[in-house]
């Protein structure tokens, strides 16, 4: 006569089981170290990305942020632009003013001509990598 006792669990079915979640707890594992590498780079494209906007209102204000003693340079050719460092903390925020109809963005030159409309090129760099960058026109007189 032969009794079927098999209401338990067997150590090889419990040691199946346990290597089974081992594989799947490390493969999780392996994401997180990724997933926060991800997030740490979008809150820094993030942050650059609200800089350059506000950089590109604070330049729409009333008094000008584009003073002679922060240009860095002056292009040659036939697309005139200047070039400003306005970089703040960490942050080197370079903007370039392109004008096509007279000689100076800052609106100080002494030409014939005086346009009022000046394109606007602001590029957010962090630990020397371009993270962001924004167009506009700005209305200087």
């Amino acid at each position: 006569m032969r009794v079927n006792n098999e209401k338990g669990i067997t150590l090889v079915e419990i040691l199946a089981a346990l290597v089974i979640l081992g594989i799947v707890f490390i493969s999780f594992m392996t994401i997180f170290p990724q997933m926060n590498n991800i997030n740490n780079r979008t809150e820094t494209k993030l942050v650059t990305m609200n800089i350059a906007k506000q950089e590109l209102a604070k330049l729409k204000g009333p008094p000008s942020r584009l003073n002679p003693d922060k240009k860095i340079q002056n292009s040659v050719g036939p697309n005139f632009f200047e070039t400003y460092d306005l970089s703040e903390g960490n942050y080197n925020i370079l903007v370039d003013c392109y004008n096509t109809e007279s000689q100076t963005c800052s609106g100080t030159g002494e030409t014939a001509r005086k346009p009022k409309l000046y394109k606007i090129h602001i590029t957010v760099e962090k630990d020397g990598k371009l993270n962001s960058e924004t167009f506009g026109y700005l209305e200087l007189e």
